[in-house]
């Protein structure tokens, strides 16, 4: 019953005449004033009609073949409705081959598209069509709630005509009324089986009349309702007749001889045995499955009246329609099943070549994320470093501005307080004038050597005396009066890695305080400095002489020695004094490269 009303669908879905009359030929949809007009023979339209001709006549070769041509020019993986049209026709050729879980994953992917276009007339469609594969698969539960959400979908305000046929409210509900069949359920079954007939009455479909007809036919037959059972059946063969659909009437002749036998009345059983023959001998092309039907429903009729040499004589008959189907079915069942494959292994290219455009989209996008987040990155370092440059700039500034208020500020002071004495003695007492000069003259010179180190400290290393050559002057002037032979190792190259100006004017002020120091009070006579690089983090230097040095022990820091632990610890580094009396002094710093 399953197989009748899948065929049932089917044969009045497509509700359509079509005229081929040869290869120029156009095609021509009547039935519908919005569809009366001449449609392209080389339109992906033409295509699905031709399909669906050859599959009106069982032949599913031919109708794979449109639906190749229908699949090489759509891009199946676009929802649209040609798309959606292209998967359900694919899944009844799979259907009508028997090759049901092909035929289960183009519904899914017909139900997909039909959820994508969010329209009720394809949900309903795609959703029948899931409930039909299910209920074959002998997924019953299944089967019930997909038919059950596809009527849910129609309205009874709804009026559009589609531009090839879908499913219509009698077709859910026939099939609903098969599921309940299935699970016993005869009320519901009848319910469904009403509804149909209603539906189908409304849209004035003859064909799925008769078949709804007979359908609850045999439902009253199960329940063991004969007579409503018998005027079901007999209006749906006359329906059946009435409209030339033979093969419907064939089944029906073959469930009311089967009927008649049931209760006794085997003249009439005969009867209707021989009209169901009659009318199979004058209808040699009738579709053999609906003859095999009827030839099985008749020798059950003739089992029940003991004819057992006319059951003898039909079941051979049913074993030559059998072998006949099966070789016809095998072939088509190849042909469609390599075209089916080739169809599935064009869909999976087709997903692997959507997937690579996809994932080099997403490449593209992951890049062009990365392209701005380095940009942002570096314009967020960028501006961090013009920040910090600016605070390091506003820092220096403002040392410096110090450095001249302490430093140069003080020494200009004294020259002032200086020469305003000497111009009040100058008259009155003239001895002490010279002696005034001479400190306006120390510290001019004082102030001058000030003013030169904080220019040479600012200054790039390309544009000043290197800091060998500035000790060796200023050793030159200060250690040689005091008969003291210096010793200069100055490795430039690590005194160029400092380029703050800071670090510049510590280190050259930390060497000439230790020479002043040394110059003062050491009495020496030898002596080095030596600036080196000690690790690749950090450079060394070392001022010793060969002087009275001192005790460590009782030594009191002045402010040269003060200053100079300032100036390494402002560098971060590390300042260290190695001395016994009478053996010299060894001044140590270790200062990390910035």
């Amino acid at each position: 019953m399953i197989r009748v009303l899948f065929l049932f669908y089917f044969s009045v879905c497509f509700q359509m005449v079509y005229a081929w009359q040869g290869r120029d030929s156009s095609y021509r949809i009547l039935g519908t004033s919005i569809y009366d007009r001449e449609i392209d023979p080389d339109s992906i339209l033409s295509w699905f009609i031709r399909a669906d001709a050859f599959m009106e006549i069982d032949r599913y070769d031919s109708a794979e073949y449109w639906l190749g041509r229908v699949g090489d020019r759509l891009s199946l993986k676009k929802p649209g409705a040609f798309n959606y049209y292209y998967h359900t026709r694919q899944a009844e050729v799979f259907y009508y081959n028997d090759l049901l879980q092909l035929g289960m994953q183009q519904t899914s992917r017909a139900l997909q598209i039909a959820l994508q276009l969010n329209d009720s007339l394809f949900l309903a469609d795609a959703y029948n069509f899931h409930g039909l594969f299910s209920l074959n698969l002998e997924k019953i539960q299944e089967a019930e709630q997909y038919l059950l959400k596809g009527l849910s979908f129609f309205s009874p305000t709804e009026t559009r005509t589609p531009v090839l046929a879908l499913s219509r409210p009698y077709h859910l509900h026939g099939n609903i009324g098969e599921v309940y069949t299935k699970q016993k359920k005869y009320d519901k079954a009848l319910y469904h089986f009403k509804r149909s007939i209603e539906a189908a009455q409304r849209e004035n479909q003859r064909r799925p009349h008769s078949l709804a007809l007979i359908s609850l036919g045999e439902v009253f037959f199960e329940l063991q309702q004969h007579d409503s059972a018998l005027v079901t059946l007999t209006q749906g063969v006359q329906k059946a007749m009435a409209e030339k659909d033979y093969d419907v009437a064939l089944f029906g002749y073959g469930m009311l001889a089967f009927l008649y036998a049931d209760v006794g009345l085997f003249e009439e059983a005969k009867n209707m045995i021989g009209k169901g023959t009659a009318l199979k001998q004058q209808n040699p092309q009738l579709n053999p499955f609906y003859t095999l039907l009827y030839m099985k429903q008749a020798v059950s009729a003739l089992k029940l009246m003991n004819d057992y040499k006319a059951v003898s004589a039909l079941q051979e008959q049913i074993l030559n329609t059998e072998q006949m189907v099966r070789r016809k079915s095998n072939i088509m069942t190849e042909i469609v099943f390599d075209t089916g494959v080739k169809n599935e292994n064009r869909l999976l290219q087709i997903e692997l070549n959507e997937r690579k455009r996809q994932e080099k989209e997403d490449n593209i996008r992951t890049a062009g994320l990365l392209v701005i987040m380095v940009l942002m990155v570096i314009a967020g370092l960028y501006y961090r470093n013009s920040v910090r440059q600016k605070l390091k700039l506003a820092s220096i500034r403002e040392k410096i501005s110090q450095d001249l208020h302490d430093n140069i500020g003080a020494s200009i002071s004294s020259l002032h307080i200086y020469s305003s004495l000497a111009q009040d003695i100058l008259q009155k007492q003239p001895d002490k004038t010279g002696e005034l000069l001479e400190r306006i003259t120390a510290q001019s010179r004082n102030l001058m050597e000030n003013m030169n180190d904080m220019v040479w400290s600012m200054k790039s290393d390309g544009d000043v005396m290197p800091l060998g050559s500035r000790i060796k002057n200023f050793g030159a002037e200060l250690l040689t009066v005091k008969n003291i032979q210096c010793t200069y190792e100055i490795d430039e190259e690590a005194f160029k890695l400092f380029k703050a100006f800071d670090d510049r004017k510590n280190i050259l002020l930390l060497i000439k305080e230790a020479m002043n120091n040394m110059a003062k009070y050491s009495h020496a006579t030898n002596a080095l400095v030596r600036l080196r690089r000690e690790t690749p983090w950090s450079v060394s230097l070392v001022i010793e002489d060969n002087g009275t040095g001192f005790d460590p022990a009782g030594l009191k820091k002045g402010n040269g020695l003060k200053h100079m632990e300032s100036r390494v610890r402002e560098m971060k580094g590390s300042l260290s004094f190695e001395s016994i009396t009478g053996k010299g002094l060894r001044i140590s710093a270790s200062i990390p490269v910035p």
